[in-house]
């Protein structure tokens, strides 16, 4: 954020710098102060830093909320809409983190998103471990007679790109359900999971690596997201 000061006493120091008693602190794009000195109310300069002090004891810091102290010459008043004709004498503008602060958090961002990578990997892991052990019980238990050539159909099937759009559509509905965005812990209460438990158990029956193809579509939407997208628009015609 360029021209942005990084942390409240840097803000302040230059404010009490250059700075004069008339100023106003505003809030991101708010129009009204939270702090409105331009009347001349603080008589010195110590006053008006004591006042930003205090306010900012109990705020949060937050590098994505930019601030601003707006100071003016002379004692300035709105007129009847509200506004202030004067020019100003100069402003600082600045978000209440400071730099070690901000790395904290990106640091920290980092890290949720790996956690978060982990935990979405190993429950779609879990689910078709699941389904392949359901899959192995069916058939012991039920004799299948299949026509000759319909393992190579089902071959064909799956390599056909509309095929492949409809796995793709698949997965993205299996990582909705398992790994809702900005969220640190996969859930999947409150889905119906017969359906997809359905959906996967019969891409399984026609594709033994399936958890293979579905991390190429994963992978792929990241390295290839125009590839990915005309895939979806495949299916979706």
């Amino acid at each position: 954020m360029s021209g942005v000061v990084q942390g409240i006493e840097k803000a302040i120091s230059r404010y009490e710098k250059k700075g004069t008693n008339f100023f106003a602190l505003y809030c991101g794009n708010d129009k009204f102060p939270v702090i409105n000195g331009l009347n001349g109310r603080y008589e010195e300069m110590s006053d008006c830093v004591d006042e930003l002090k205090e306010y900012f004891e109990d705020i949060t810091p937050d590098h994505k909320k930019i601030y601003s102290i707006v100071y003016y010459e002379n004692a300035v008043k709105p007129d009847a809409k509200g506004k202030i004709q004067e020019l100003q004498a100069g402003a600082v503008k600045f978000v209440t983190s400071n730099p070690e602060q901000i790395q904290e958090y990106y640091n920290g961002y980092a890290q949720r998103q790996q956690n978060y990578v982990g935990n979405s990997n190993n429950a779609i892991l879990s689910k078709l471990e699941a389904i392949e052990q359901k899959i192995a019980i069916d058939q012991e238990e039920e004799e299948v007679n299949e026509p000759q050539g319909f393992a190579g159909m089902i071959s064909g099937l799956v390599n056909n790109p509309e095929v492949q759009s409809m796995i793709a559509n698949l997965f993205i509905g299996a990582l909705d359900r398992f790994m809702p965005l900005k969220k640190e812990t996969v859930a999947i209460n409150g889905f119906d999971d017969n359906k997809l438990d359905e959906a996967l158990m019969i891409l399984k029956k026609h594709d033994p690596e399936l958890e293979s193809d579905l991390m190429l579509l994963a992978k792929m939407a990241e390295s290839n997201p125009g590839q990915f997208k005309f895939l979806l628009s495949m299916l979706r015609k």
